[in-house]
C-alpha cells in the first residue's frame, strides 16, 4: 500500500503556497468584532506548506481512490451501471443545486417540473398510474409500498390480513421490510427450475394473505414466466402483488411490472437509473402503484395545474410523509438526465445488452463452474 504522509507532516515553519494581497482597507482586530470566548487564544496550527507540494499531496491521495473512472465497479447483482457525467453537470446547475426545500412552490418551478416529468417517465416504465420520488433508497421504498398495503386493506376493513408471501428466489430485503412493517413472512420454496412453485402458492394464499412480494427476474435471474397465473392466484385470493424493482434493468421497455399484474412497485434509481451507488449514493426509491392505490400514496404530490406545478398535501386516505421533504432531489435529477439521455430506444438497448452479456458470461463459465439452471437467464446468473 502507497502510505501517503498527512499534510501536517509535510509542514515546514516558513513555507508559503499563497501570499495574500495588500489589503487596500484599514486593518480591524477580530477581538472588536468578536465576544472574548470565541476568540482563540492561540494562532491556528496550520500546515506551511508550497503550493507544489500542495497540488501534489492531494493529487497522489485522489489516485488512491477507486471508482468507475478506474476500474469495474460491481455494487450488487442487479447490473450497475457506470454513472455518466453528464449527470453531474445537471445535478449541479445552479437552479437545482442552490435551491432551499422551504422556498415558496413558485420560486422552484423548474424543479418541480423535473419531479413531475421524472414520476411520468417512470409510470411508462413500471406501467403503473402514478408514483412518488419520497422513498429515500431501495428498501425505504420497499417499507413505503407495504404501509400502503396495509393502508387499502384497513380501508377495505380486511385488517386479519397480516402476513405476507416472499419467495426463497425473492430480493433479500423483502422479508426484512415485509417484518419491520409488522407483517408475518411466509416464505415460499422454488420449484426445481428455479421459479416461483405455484401449487406451493395456492396452499399458502388465504384470508390472512396481505401481499405476495416478488422481483422479476427472480434473484437466479430467471423471468417467472407464470407471473400472469402467481398474480391471479393472489387477486384471487384478495391480496395485492408487489414488484421489487431491483431487477428491472432486464425488462426496461420489453415489458413491465403493470402488464404482469402488479399492484405496487418500487425502483432503484441507483441501480437501474444510472445514480451513484453505495459510497457515491445516496440513493432514491420510488413508488408506483395502480389506480385503485393512489389515494394512499404520500404526500407532497406534485401535480400540474395548468401551467403551474403545485405540491398537493388534501389526501385523507395517504400513508402521510416517508420522508422529509420531496426526496432526495439530487439523485432525481441525475435519474432524469439519465432516461432523457437515453430514450426509450435506448432504455430497450441497455436491458436488452445486459440480458446478451449475461447469457454470454453464463456459456463461457458452465464448463467451469456448476449451472445449475443452464436455459436462458436474463440480467445474471448463479
Amino acid at each position: 500500500m502507497n502510505k501517503q504522509p498527512l499534510i501536517f507532516e509535510l509542514s515546514r515553519s516558513g513555507r508559503v503556497g499563497y501570499s495574500l494581497p495588500q489589503s487596500d482597507v484599514a486593518e480591524k482586530k477580530l477581538a472588536d468584532h468578536l465576544p472574548a470566548h470565541l476568540v482563540r487564544k492561540e494562532a491556528a496550527r496550520l500546515p506551511e506548506v508550497s503550493e507544489l507540494q500542495l497540488m501534489r499531496h492531494y493529487t497522489q491521495l485522489s489516485h488512491q481512490n477507486f471508482g468507475v473512472e478506474n476500474g469495474f465497479y460491481p455494487l450488487g447483482s442487479c447490473t450497475m451501471k457506470y454513472n455518466p457525467k453528464i449527470n453531474e453537470v445537471t445535478a449541479r446547475l445552479d437552479g437545482f443545486a442552490n435551491i432551499h426545500p422551504l422556498q415558496p412552490a413558485s420560486t422552484v418551478q423548474g424543479a418541480l417540473q423535473l419531479m413531475h416529468e421524472l414520476q411520468e417517465d417512470l409510470k411508462v416504465v413500471t406501467g403503473m398510474d402514478a408514483v412518488s420520488l419520497q422513498p429515500a433508497a431501495g428498501a425505504h421504498g420497499e417499507w413505503t409500498g407495504l404501509m400502503m398495503v396495509r393502508a387499502y386493506h384497513e380501508k377495505n376493513g380486511q385488517s386479519q390480513r397480516t402476513k405476507v408471501i416472499v419467495p426463497d428466489s425473492a430480493h433479500g430485503t423483502n422479508p426484512s421490510s415485509a417484518n419491520i412493517a409488522g407483517y408475518d413472512v411466509i416464505s415460499i420454496p422454488t420449484n426445481d427450475k428455479g421459479l416461483v412453485d405455484t401449487v406451493a402458492l395456492r396452499e399458502k394464499v388465504g384470508d390472512d394473505t396481505a401481499a405476495l412480494m416478488l422481483t422479476n427476474p427472480n434473484t437466479l435471474g430467471l423471468f417467472e414466466k407464470d407471473i400472469v397465473e402467481i398474480a391471479a392466484i393472489v387477486h384471487e385470493a384478495g391480496g395485492l402483488v408487489y414488484y421489487d424493482g431491483a431487477n428491472l434493468n432486464a425488462i426496461m421497455s420489453k415489458t413491465s411490472p403493470g402488464l404482469m399484474g402488479f399492484d405496487i412497485v418500487h425502483l432503484n434509481l441507483h441501480k437501474t437509473f444510472s445514480t451513484p451507488h453505495g459510497g457515491g449514493g445516496p440513493g432514491a426509491g420510488p413508488v408506483g402503484v395502480k389506480k385503485h392505490i393512489i389515494p394512499f400514496l404520500p404526500v407532497p404530490r406534485i401535480e400540474k395545474k395548468e401551467k403551474t406545478y403545485e405540491l398537493v398535501t388534501d389526501f385523507p386516505d395517504t400513508i402521510g410523509r416517508v420522508k422529509a421533504y420531496y426526496g432526495n432531489f439530487g439523485v432525481l435529477v441525475r435519474a432524469y438526465t439519465y432516461i432523457r439521455t437515453m430514450g426509450p430506444v435506448g432504455l430497450r438497448k441497455a436491458s436488452e445488452s445486459a440480458v446478451l452479456h449475461a447469457n454470454y458470461l453464463a456459456a463461457r463459465l458452465k464448463d467451469t463452474y456448476h449451472l445449475p439452471y443452464d436455459y436462458i437467464c436474463k440480467h445474471e446468473f448463479v
